[in-house]
């Protein structure tokens, strides 16, 4: 004795067939939520991301240009030999300057307290 419902399915057919649409539903709940709350910030994130790192290798290769625009300008002013030697009393000045500032306790570089 099969009970038939309106539709001529079994009462079993036609929960299964609603626990197969149950889970459908629940299936593209979960996929909408996903895409809304994870994959699309996650992918606004990387894309800014994408055009920092680009911008930022664009500034790079730029200041590579003007640095050597600015030594070639200084080496046709006074010659090539003291535009060398000028250029590295100001990197060794400025490597001094730095050693000591982080030498100093608290002021540039904070120390971390050791363990």
């Amino acid at each position: 004795m099969k009970e038939t419902t309106q539709g001529g399915k079994t009462i079993i057919d036609a929960i299964l067939e609603l626990f197969d649409l149950v889970m459908a539903y629940v299936r593209q709940q979960i996929t909408m939520i996903v895409k809304q709350n994870i994959t699309g910030p996650i992918g606004t994130a990387a894309r800014k991301a994408a055009f920092f790192i680009l911008a930022f290798t664009f500034f790079s290769i730029a200041s590579i240009f003007v640095a050597v625009g600015f030594f070639l300008l200084l080496a046709s002013l006074i010659g090539y030999i003291l535009a060398y030697l000028s250029i590295g009393a100001v990197l060794i000045i400025g490597g001094i300057v730095l050693v000591r500032l982080s030498t100093r306790e608290g002021k540039v570089f904070k120390k971390t307290p050791k363990k």
